[in-house]
């Protein structure tokens, strides 16, 4: 073990399995921080050996550390704004147990005030189908409300879709689907580009009381993601508006963990601004451009919708024989325009694929781009990555192209799929073991709002591929712990071109760490979604403890 000498050793971990998630896979039962950073990893004694007057001593006592979580696609923003001010509904066994949240959360607003919630799909029902606008006007009358489902899909109360101005005619230019019943009425369901008329129809305040809020929201969903072990965020779509939010939290000190913003680029909402795309050769920043805390990501653009939601891209129709009749988010025939641009100015790249038609295309894009410029350091990553064609897997392997995923799906929204895509397909979604072995870089993240933030959850999933209610997707594409924990935290770090300051626990690293109240190598599978968090570290500072909550910043 190297001198130490003069250095202050604030931080001692002993007596617990520490799994590094290094290339090796090392384990250790100590460790010591100084200076934010990882000084020694090593045998408890060694590392006891390192005490000083002044260092804090951790017996773990047969708990585990493992590094701290990058969760790499999270909707910080959006989930802060409804942990403030909105209702999660994430796991709600029935629709009248959704009304009931509704009813005791419109209790607390002033007539008038709009509701916003998040995290219901209809396979967690009890009644095995999508809520309606009556259900939401029974409970909240005076409040227009709007909750997401986990993807793709909105449900409104009357009162927000007469705000939006939709009645029995679809208002013009309409992206997406309004949902009627046989009278023609509309029954409360917006699919996907349908959703942003009752976004747009929600009031907004100026400028600097809307840049404030935003400030609260990130402070919040930061605040509550560091209680979960999670130390890094990519936030994929963020705006104009979203990015001088985040650096006023900078600023501030209000930013609880370490961020990188994913710019808003073409595809993701119908009301973007149109100047932005046409920027991102000229900003004369690209992706890296911040500091540990704050950096740029890759740009955001989105193809195609979802599974659940029946707005993929596919290359073959839906098992009832039907194809997604909503409109692609881009133009697709200017997709390697954009790409050719975003590359050549120092951008990575982040397309929304869920469909394998969608995948196939963005898949053949990036080899024409990265082959016309292949000196150009990138992590473009095809972010869902549902079904890839051996076409799409070869080609990201040639050229590098990661994919980005999330494993809590198969858990919150798998008990559909039986009903959208046949039974092999099913068994081959998003299949992570295949992706592994072509040599694919897989990064597993949640995707908040569309799933839980409990990232504890997206591992369980990878290692089962069980859903909620207990169908089994495919053993074949399951993975080891290890190789889950790696795509939550190192592979994370890779994809934001900071795999050497960060992901894993090796020496001279930043420390960002997470003390887990259990041992993650040894408990049976299904215990790791139950996993809590004692204690998170991020660089060297703790942050959060279960029994002595010292805050972020």
């Amino acid at each position: 073990m190297d001198s130490i000498s003069g250095r202050p050793v604030e931080l001692i971990f002993y007596g617990g399995p520490i799994y590094s998630a290094d290339a090796s896979d090392s384990t250790y039962t100590g460790m010591a921080v100084s200076e934010g950073r990882i000084i020694a990893l090593g045998e408890s004694d060694a590392i006891r050996s390192l005490e000083q007057l002044q260092t804090r001593v951790v017996n773990l006592k047969g708990r585990s550390i493992i590094p701290g979580i990058v969760d790499s696609h999270n909707h910080l923003l959006t989930a802060g704004e409804i942990l403030a001010e909105g209702i999660l509904l994430f796991d709600l066994d029935s629709i009248s147990a959704l009304q009931t949240a509704i009813e005791e959360k419109a209790r607390q607003l002033p007539p008038g005030r709009w509701l916003r919630g998040a995290g219901w799909i209809e396979s967690q029902f009890a009644e095995w189908r999508l809520p309606t606008r009556q259900d939401l006007d029974q409970v909240a009358p005076e409040h227009p409300v709007i909750l997401d489902r986990l993807f793709g899909m909105s449900v409104a109360n009357s009162k927000a879709l007469e705000a939006a101005g939709i009645d029995e005619e679809d208002p013009p230019g309409v992206r997406g689907r309004i949902d009627r019943d046989e009278t023609g009425r509309p029954t409360g369901i917006l699919r996907d580009g349908a959703q942003s008329l009752v976004y747009q129809a929600m009031p907004r305040p100026g400028e600097d009381e809307q840049l404030a809020a935003m400030t609260e929201y990130i402070a919040t969903a930061g605040g509550e993601y560091i209680r979960y072990g999670i130390t890094s965020v990519v936030d994929p779509g963020v705006t104009p508006m979203g990015m001088r939010a985040y650096q006023r939290a900078r600023e501030a000190n209000r930013l609880p963990l370490r961020v990188n913003m994913m710019p808003a680029w073409y595809g993701l909402r119908p009301e973007m601004h149109p100047e932005l795309p046409g920027r991102v050769d000229h900003l004369g920043v690209y992706t890296g451009f911040g500091d540990a805390w704050l950096r740029l990501g890759a740009l955001k653009m989105a193809l195609d919708g979802g599974l659940g939601s029946r707005t993929a891209w596919m290359n073959h129709p839906f098992s009832d024989g039907t194809y997604s009749e909503i409109p692609l988010r881009l133009d697709r025939e200017r997709l390697g325009h954009w790409m050719a641009q975003g590359h050549d100015a120092g951008w990575s790249i982040g397309v929304h694929c869920c469909g394998d038609r969608a995948q196939d295309e963005a898949c053949r894009l990036f080899a024409q781009v990265i082959g016309a410029r292949p000196e150009r350091t990138h992590r473009h990553n095809i972010i869902h990555g549902y079904f890839p064609t051996d076409e799409s897997l070869c080609l990201m392997a040639e050229h590098d192209v990661s994919v980005s995923l999330q494993p809590g799906f198969i858990w919150v929204e798998g008990d559909l799929y039986p009903t959208i895509v046949d039974e092999e397909m099913l068994k081959r979604f998003k299949p992570i073991k295949t992706y592994l072995q072509r040599g694919i870089r897989v990064v597993g993240n949640t995707d908040m709002t569309s799933a839980h933030y409990n990232p504890f959850w997206g591992i369980h999933s990878a290692v089962t591929r069980r859903t909620a209610q207990g169908l089994q997707l495919g053993t074949k594409e399951a993975v080891d712990r290890m190789e889950a924990l790696k795509m939550f935290t190192i592979n994370g770090a890779d994809l934001t071109l900071e795999a050497d300051e960060k992901g894993s626990l090796e020496k001279h690293k930043r420390a960002d760490l997470v003390v887990l109240n259990d041992d993650f190598g040894a408990i049976p599978a299904d215990g790791l979604r139950s996993l809590g968090v004692d204690m998170t570290v991020i660089g060297g500072r703790i942050v959060f403890e279960a029994n002595s909550e010292t805050g972020g910043g």
